[in-house]
């Protein structure tokens, strides 16, 4: 795989996505989706997502740690801080946010190199995946667990 085919890939995930996500009206978002989250929270989760691989990439990119690692990586709290944080938007606003997390994630993408991308020991942050897995988790792979929750039931 190169940079080409990662990003034809990932908008090919994406057109799923936001397809999904633009044929829902707005009240229909605030439907329960998954657990006590909403359809409207699952889609800022996701834009939150998509913004950590942009942070992810920009930061290993300019050789900073992209984030502190002074504490354990708790995935639960982390989700149910992004959860607490997001609370309240507007669906417009969440909408807006998660496109332009997406359009700051394909300009990341687009930036990046080909080693940075692909090879696995490119940085140690990453702790031997190539990029391209991490980007992959934060994407396509987490899109697709949570779309049957953003679809209507029927």
């Amino acid at each position: 795989m190169d940079k080409h085919e990662l990003i034809s890939e990932l908008q090919i995930g994406h057109d799923e996505l936001r397809a999904v996500i633009d044929a829902l009206p707005d009240a229909e978002l605030a439907f329960p989706a998954q657990g006590e989250w909403t359809r409207l929270d699952l889609v800022a989760h996701v834009e939150w997502w998509e913004r950590h691989s942009a942070t992810v990439i920009t930061a290993l990119r300019d050789g900073r740690d992209p984030y502190p690692a002074d504490e354990p990586f708790d995935l639960d709290a982390l989700n149910a801080r992004v959860l607490e944080q997001n609370r309240g938007r507007t669906a417009a606003d969440v909408r807006s946010g998660e496109a332009a997390a997406w359009a700051d994630l394909l300009r990341a993408i687009e930036s990046a190199g080909e080693a940075d991308l692909f090879d696995a020991g490119r940085f140690a942050w990453t702790e031997g995946a190539p990029l391209a897995e991490i980007i992959h988790g934060d994407t396509d792979r987490h899109w697709a667990e949570h779309l049957p929750h953003l679809r209507p039931a029927g």
